[in-house]
């Protein structure tokens, strides 16, 4: 049996692995050639006093393909699901064949449990792989953004890549088997993948751990540590010197000592307006300096960079119970079938 469900596999396990070994080649060379070009200018932009414009055509050469490779690997699990897990099951089942396979002796369970293992590891090793390679080659970028948490970046780093690819041909096989239809699982796999995607990162993960929430006066010495200030609505945010690689979860507009959220018309003496035709550019210690004086104040919640290791973690234990729920879910499905 697991030499018929390699021989079914064999033309989808080829084309992974042209796939995978072209993708070895361009991370390769392209990382090699990276690492080297930030390692040589971190070197000599210090002697120069102009690292910020060194770094800034660093980002501008590899923030294109950095976006891109990242987008690539979180597709990854979706085209899984899709080309692997919808019609591993559910081709069967539209064509008549599995009851070839069901009139032998061997049983549904074992028909079933063999096809599973051997595409569900060639999944897994498919997407690993992958993520390491990327993890490695934008080592360099990560390093300088200093920030592991946004959406695309922690979903397609180390082991969550993994679980997703677990839980994408898991998801797959099922709809294949449910609706006994390849297109249509396909279509409905590629759905219900994506808005996972987009609800975990915004809704589930911020609170797999207890975050931190830290109220800071406006001062000189706050404002000083900035990272810059924003205008939204006309409502000021300051944007407070959280830890070195916390992940922002939330965080309130500038209030006053009442609660209430201030506006930069608020205090014209602290945001003079621009004079003709200039912009006027805000800087954050001399603005905090000034606004001292008014008791104000901005409150945040985020998540420590202590918590990337547990939270990636959490959100793979998840991906793969999910994942063991849903083969579940075909085991009890094909015995109660009757043809």
């Amino acid at each position: 049996m697991i030499w018929l469900a390699w021989r079914q596999f064999r033309a989808q396990a080829l084309a992974a692995l042209i796939l995978l070994a072209g993708a070895t080649v361009y991370f390769v060379a392209t990382g090699l050639r990276m690492h080297q070009s930030y390692t040589t200018d971190l070197a000599t932009c210090g002697a120069l006093n102009d690292c910020d414009s060194v770094l800034d055509q660093f980002r501008f050469t590899w923030g294109p393909p950095f976006q891109l490779n990242q987008l690539l690997v979180v597709l990854v699990p979706a085209l899984i699901g899709i080309f692997w897990g919808a019609p591993l099951i559910g081709r069967e089942l539209e064509t008549g064949t599995y009851q070839v396979a069901w009139n032998q002796t061997v049983t549904r369970n074992r028909w079933l449990g063999v096809k599973l293992t051997v595409v569900g590891l060639a999944s897994v090793a498919t997407a690993g792989l992958l993520s390491y390679l990327l993890t490695w080659w934008a080592g360099p970028i990560d390093q300088m953004n200093g920030d592991r948490f946004t959406a695309m970046t922690f979903s397609s780093r180390d082991i969550v890549p993994f679980a997703y690819a677990a839980f994408a041909f898991a998801l797959g096989t099922t709809m294949g088997l449910l609706l006994r239809r390849t297109v249509a699982a396909m279509a409905v796999t590629l759905v219900v993948f994506i808005a996972i995607q987009i609800l975990v990162p915004a809704v589930v993960r911020p609170h797999l751990l207890p975050s931190t929430t830290t109220t800071f006066a406006i001062n000189a010495t706050t404002g000083s540590l900035s990272n810059g200030i924003d205008i939204r609505g006309g409502n000021l945010y300051f944007n407070p010197p959280v830890p070195a690689g916390a992940w922002v979860i939330s965080g309130a507009p500038v209030q006053d000592a009442s609660g209430r959220a201030v506006m930069i018309g608020d205090y014209p003496s602290c945001f003079p307006p621009p004079v003709g035709v200039v912009k006027f550019k805000f800087d954050p210690a001399q603005i905090s300096q000034c606004l001292g004086q008014y008791n104000l104040h901005e409150t945040v919640t985020y998540q420590p960079a202590s918590h990337y290791w547990p939270l990636q973690w959490f959100e793979s234990g998840i991906f793969l119970a999910l994942a063991a729920a849903l083969s579940g879910t075909c085991f009890w499905w094909i015995r109660r079938r009757r043809s």
